[in-house]
């Protein structure tokens, strides 16, 4: 890391494009957020635009039993990419230590 440092002071030029690559590189992650938001916030407004013109009426637990689901699923999610990653590294582990 001090390694990385002494380089830009030493080379200014070499800073000031890292430092404009690093800017591109946030304002795109930026816009892409803002994007999104916008998608969702889009998506929430067709969902209650539907819900006046049917005649229903907004159920914010509706949004909550929807959470809670999510939820329920990313963990799922997160248990079966753990699995998969443990037998893997594992795999790894087994093929180096019958190759040695």
């Amino acid at each position: 890391m001090e390694k990385i440092i002494e380089y830009f002071a030493i080379n200014p030029v070499h800073l000031a494009i890292a430092l404009v690559l690093a800017f591109i590189i946030l304002f795109s992650f930026v816009k892409k957020l803002l994007k999104l938001s916008l998608v969702i916030v889009a998506i929430f407004i067709l969902y209650i635009a539907y819900l006046v013109y049917t005649g229903k009426e907004f159920d914010p637990s509706q949004f909550d039993s929807v959470g809670k689901k999510a939820k329920e699923l990313i963990d799922e999610g997160k248990e079966s990419i753990e699995k998969t990653i443990d037998k893997k590294k594992k795999n790894a582990i087994d093929s180096i230590i019958e190759g040695t």
